[in-house]
């Protein structure tokens, strides 16, 4: 069935960079584009000395106006890119908010997105606006950093982190679909962190580990993993899988990124355990620092942790609590 793939822009060259790789999931799965274009509405003071800000229709029209222009083009530019409709439209409001209400409205297939630019929103794009649509959004959000946005455009690697928790696993429809449109091969790949760091830590200075039952703990998420393998195996996908056992999750997996190069990295954002704070440390620091581009799939969201829970969660993930 015929979706669309939602693409974010502000009006500069870095969001622009988004379409590329926007063009060819479209291409993939056979779906058009919609291009998105919010506008603030222009505020002035009505006094220098006063601290009121009121409408300035006139001028307000004429930003209004050099954004719908901007966005045509961009639309006309696109389209030859993507054999497929391409549409688009200028929004009021909030940026994150009208995103997320475009892409429920269209049900869209994904939002693909770069997460800083130049000018207007886009400066605050990580910090509020993309995580603000990571958050909310019903539908799948590929993100990009600058760096990310400009590796070439493939699909061909996916590699899948993933915690063991029943809402981890949300990701994996939308991995499969990818991966049988891209001819895509998968690495799912799961970090085993020991129960106690500061008990293991302490073993690390004395030369003695006590492992808690972690190789036990390893060999079980190396089972689950195998059985997510055979999964894929079965529908024709080339898929494998690997443990690691490490105190810091969040390096281990940036480490694993870095040596395997994907294409593309692809996650849920919430579950349980340690991927109950996924978007607040795990998946933005994969986003901010591994220079790949981002699939971001957000679970339904889990119950509230106690503050036990919430410490544990924190330092197995590495994050500062």
């Amino acid at each position: 069935m015929t979706r669309c793939i939602i693409v974010p822009l502000d009006g500069s060259s870095l969001s622009e960079a988004a379409l590329d790789r926007a063009s060819e999931l479209a291409r993939l799965t056979r779906d058009t584009i919609h291009l998105v274009r919010v506008h603030v509405p222009v505020l002035a003071y009505a006094a220098a000395e006063s601290p009121v800000a009121i409408p300035d229709p006139a001028w307000d029209a004429q930003v209004r106006e050099a954004a719908q222009a901007w966005l045509s083009q961009a639309a006309l530019r696109v389209a030859p890119l993507v054999g497929t409709p391409v549409t688009h439209e200028l929004r009021v409001g909030s940026p994150a908010d009208e995103v997320v209400a475009v892409a429920r409205e269209r049900d869209a297939r994904a939002i693909v997105c770069t997460t800083h630019g130049h000018g207007g929103w886009a400066p605050q794009w990580l910090g509020s606006v993309a995580d603000g649509i990571i958050r909310h959004a019903s539908c799948p959000v590929l993100a990009m950093s600058e760096a990310a946005a400009h590796r070439p455009k493939n699909f061909a690697r996916i590699f899948v982190p993933l915690d063991g928790s029943e809402t981890a696993v949300a990701v994996l429809p939308h991995v499969r679909e990818l991966a049988q449109a891209a001819g895509a091969s998968v690495e799912f790949y799961r970090v085993v962190a020991p129960p106690w760091v500061g008990d293991v830590l302490n073993g690390l200075q004395s030369g003695s580990i006590d492992k808690f039952g972690i190789d036990q703990a390893a060999d079980m998420a190396k089972l689950e993993l195998d059985r997510v393998v055979e999964e894929f195996k079965v529908v024709g996908i080339h898929a494998t899988s690997s443990v690691e056992v490490a105190t810091n999750p969040t390096r281990a997996i940036l480490d694993r990124i870095r040596d395997v190069d994907p294409d593309l990295v692809a996650m849920s954002t919430h579950g349980r355990g340690f991927s109950r704070v996924f978007m607040g440390s795990v998946a933005d620091k994969i986003l901010r620092s591994s220079g790949h581009p981002v699939f971001l799939c957000r679970a339904p969201r889990p119950p509230v942790m106690s503050d036990a829970e919430r410490i544990f969660a924190t330092a197995a993930s590495g994050a500062t609590a």
